[in-house]
């Protein structure tokens, strides 16, 4: 009894990065399911824009979403604590202004919830944020929007970063992560259990739930967080993979740091804070259960390290003769290199070329300053992220 106790108590690392590897395994080989259905014509939307000193890209979004909106709908562009044209240059290009200024109260929540606020005056039937650096594809604000109304939840369209043609290596092999993220793992989760994460841009949401939204505050990964409160209250969010919005990461290293600090530091923290508790409520709704591990689940170089950390640690039992920490450590390794194998052939070869693989080398580099003392300092508060090389 001794004996079986103490395998099972020296399994447990082995055991927690097993489980993560399976869901990934799942997520990436389960057969896809449809996104939501929708039919008819949606009611008013408002589109969203929070924009802090966003002047280089700004008209370029709003005349990309002019395109798509009805005489009903509004594009709202709220200039955040702004330094420059932003707010001059989104107006020009025809969107209705909204200026905030508040230096105390920073971040993109505060800006989405000063929208909020002003729209509770004249709401609109559906809600639709995006980002001040995206692109839409044609009819996707009719189409998300719609799918809003008709499931009466959220909806999330396919948001993808994507890397310059002459973007270094390291970059490419970003953009294979987050596509990973955003679209192979985000369509295994919707297959499995029916609801995705909010990714920030492209997410829309019924007026009659959006108007309850508390949206305030300086998280640095708020569509995260906002995805975990409306889980905990039994909400899932619908998926619209056949809508794209689509984005670039800089190609400035200490922009690209920056951006995957927040995110990935950022990500952790919340899932530290908030999987228990859906881990808790999820005896009983197998899907609270999936969306909690996939938020554990670590960025992809987080979980290989993890995964070697755990063999490593089992080495030691398995010395003395105990193997069962090092087999199920083996199995985890096993899953995720298929899994990511997997991901890559059926999903990534065209963002990451066979040719571009050379760059994980440098992209595994840049994971220090990621969780390194700058990468971590950057996570402290809300940050914009530099657009251009020029902006350090």
């Amino acid at each position: 009894m001794t004996a079986l106790l103490l395998t099972a108590l020296l399994s447990l690392p082995a055991a927690g990065v097993l489980a993560l590897a399976g869901l990934l395994f799942a997520e990436v080989t389960v057969p896809r399911r449809k996104g939501v259905e929708s039919s008819g014509e949606p009611g008013p939307i408002a589109i969203v824009i929070p924009a802090h000193d966003e002047e280089a890209g700004i008209a370029a979004t709003v005349e990309d979403l002019k395109a798509q909106v009805r005489p009903q709908d509004r594009i709202i562009v709220v200039a955040d604590n702004c330094s420059d044209g932003t707010a001059d240059l989104a107006e020009a290009a025809g969107a209705e202004i909204l200026v905030r200024e508040n230096r105390e109260l920073r971040g993109k929540g505060y800006a989405l919830q000063h929208a909020l606020d002003h729209l509770k005056a004249s709401p609109p039937s559906t809600v639709l944020f995006t980002d001040a650096d995206c692109l839409h594809s044609p009819g996707l604000v009719a189409r998300v929007a719609a799918a809003a109304e008709a499931s009466h939840a959220p909806a999330q369209a396919l948001y993808l970063m994507g890397a310059n043609p002459d973007a270094p290596p390291a970059r490419k092999v970003s953009a294979f992560a987050w596509l990973v993220m955003n679209k192979v793992r985000a369509e295994g989760l919707w297959a499995l259990a029916k609801t995705v994460k909010l990714t920030g841009a492209g997410a829309a949401f019924p007026w009659a739930i959006a108007e309850k939204l508390q949206l305030g505050s300086g998280e640095i990964v708020e569509d995260l967080g906002l995805t975990l409160t409306l889980a905990e209250d039994g909400t899932r969010v619908g998926f619209v993979p056949d809508a794209l919005v689509s984005s670039t990461f800089p190609d400035a290293e200490a922009a690209a740091t920056v951006q995957r600090a927040r995110w990935e530091h950022g990500s952790m923290r919340m899932a530290q804070a908030k999987v228990p508790g859906l881990f808790a409520k999820g005896f009983g709704k197998p899907w609270l259960f999936l969306l909690g591990l996939d938020v554990a689940l670590p960025p992809l170089v987080l979980f290989a390290v993890s995964i070697v950390a755990a063999g490593a640690y089992a080495l030691l039992p398995l010395i003395f003769g105990i193997t069962l920490p090092f087999a199920l450590a083996f199995v985890a390794g096993l899953l995720f290199a298929v899994a990511v194998t997997i991901a890559w052939w059926r999903d990534g070869r065209k963002v990451l070329t066979p040719a571009e693989i050379g760059g994980l080398p440098s992209f595994l580099m840049s994971k220090l300053s990621v969780y390194g003392k700058k990468g971590r300092d950057s996570t402290k508060t809300w940050t914009r992220t530099p657009r251009d090389q020029s902006d350090t």
